[in-house]
Order: structure tokens, then sequence, then C-alpha cells
């Protein structure tokens, strides 16, 4: 019906969660035989990972929600259960809904900041320009000596991405850096 609607083959793999190949050849036999069931229906490969190697995979990814699938495959594998391939443990993993994604950005400011800037701001909305003049303004910024930062990525299932171990504040990479401060003042900036 999706072929039908003139949906690309690519968009009906990623909405049904099967390869673009599998699409192509349900389509093929629908169109040719007008039918596509398999006379093989219910004979599987049993699966690699099973339900106690499924639960030891959670556990690792809770340890660490920022390993990538190599890693979680050597961690895996180093265990007592059967060696399994990268391919695998990321089926698996996706199978669990456990997707990789970029890290939840929480709000810096509670809203007991945003009370306070708010009356700061209203106890020095009167001031005169003189007032003003006194006041030194200063900021500070990180520099990443290694662009590392942007690409940090977790596993976690749906609704965990307020975690405490899922936000970007809990997942920053290293990679090394400098941070700076500047002033800056009506008669003088001081970087």
């Amino acid at each position: 019906m999706a072929r039908r609607l003139g949906t690309r083959i690519t968009e009906i793999a990623r909405l049904v969660g099967c390869s673009r190949s599998t699409v192509v050849s349900i389509h093929a036999k629908w169109i040719n035989d007008g039918d596509t069931s398999s006379r093989r229906q219910g004979v599987s490969r049993p699966r690699a990972i099973k339900e106690k190697g499924r639960q030891r995979l959670f556990r690792l990814v809770k340890q660490n929600r920022r390993q990538t699938v190599a890693q979680l495959t050597a961690q895996y594998n180093a265990g007592p259960s059967a060696s399994v391939s990268e391919y695998t443990v990321q089926r698996t993993l996706l199978d669990m809904r456990l997707c990789s994604r970029r890290p939840t950005r929480v709000h810096l400011l509670t809203k007991r900041h945003r009370q306070l800037r708010l009356q700061w701001a209203r106890e020095h909305r009167d001031w005169t320009m003189d007032e003003w003049k006194r006041v030194d303004w200063s900021d500070e910024s990180r520099f990443l000596i290694h662009h590392v930062d942007g690409h940090v990525r977790v596993r976690r299932l749906p609704g965990e991405q307020l975690l405490p171990s899922c936000t970007a504040g809990h997942t920053q990479a290293g990679g090394g850096g400098i941070m700076l401060c500047g002033t800056f003042s009506w008669a003088l900036l001081d970087p």
C-alpha cells in the first residue's frame, strides 16, 4: 500500500523496521505472486543472545551509556557467554530499544536561578548611566583542543532521557580544553 501511495523504499524500511532489500523483495513477491506469505513461517535461527545475555548486555549499557557497539561487544565477549559479532550486539540493542542518541540537554538555570536574576534586574532597573559605568562585566568560555563534545552519544530507553546518566552534563567527553575568562567595563576591555 505504501508503494502504491508513492512512499520511497527507504522510508518504508525505516517505518517497518527492516532493511531496504527486505522491502524490495517483499514488494516484488507481492507484484509477482499477489502474496507475501512464506512457506517457512515460524522457522528461524535461534537467538545468539538469549534472555540472560540480554540482561547482561543491558547491565553493561547501564554501567556506561556512552560505549560504542564495538566496546559493548568486547565486554560481552569477555564474559562466560559464547562470542557474538558486533552486528548481533547492534541488532539485540535495537530489539531492546536501546538506541544510540544524543544526550538530552538540560537547562542550566533552575527556577530559583531565574527568580534571582529577575529580582536583580528589578532592583537595578532605575540605575543611572553613571551607576552602570562603575560595573565590570565578565564571562568565560571553554575552547576544546580536540573537538569531541558534540559527538557524545548515549544508549537509553524511551522515557530515560532525563536520567542523570543520559543528560549532556554527565556525558561530556574528554579531549582537553582551555577555559578563558574576560571582563569589560565602561572604561576598559580586559581579555
